[in-house]
């Protein structure tokens, strides 16, 4: 059975709405957006890294970088000081008020994840894996 393009088109914008629905839900229900959850995520497995470091392991630029970087040490999440070695650099750590925030929104998001992925059987979560990681490579070599 042949795909057309207008199914092509159809499922990039389905993937896209998705994609929108699923962040939207996340910070709505968690009060803290994706991307400062990555970046939590991040430092809670690195404890204590440079933010050019941060910033190139999770691929975005570096004014997004700060800026998230500046809510989340607001909000007293995270700690930014200079590298006494290099005074270029600044390190960053995840705070105790942090890690509690992370378990807090660790916990939504596999209850989420459980009620995002209902019905599905363990052949089909693995074709959905295998399909999302062929796109993934192809939009690479783009």
């Amino acid at each position: 059975m042949e795909v057309c393009l207008n199914d092509k088109k159809q499922m990039m914008m389905t993937l896209k709405k998705l994609d929108r629905h699923i962040t939207q839900t996340f910070e709505k229900r968690t009060e803290i957006s994706l991307t400062r959850y990555e970046i939590l995520v991040s430092l809670l497995e690195k404890d204590c890294v440079t933010q050019k470091v941060l910033q190139q392991s999770l691929a975005i630029d570096q004014a997004a970088i700060t800026r998230h970087l500046k809510i989340l040490e607001q909000q007293q999440y995270i700690e930014r000081k200079r590298n006494e070695k290099n005074n270029r650099e600044v390190l960053v750590t995840i705070s105790n008020k942090g890690r509690a925030a992370l378990e807090s929104c660790t916990m939504f998001k596999d209850q989420f994840l459980d009620n995002l992925y209902n019905g599905f059987s363990n052949s089909e979560l693995k074709q959905l894996k295998q399909s999302l990681a062929r796109l993934s490579d192809n939009i690479k070599k783009l």
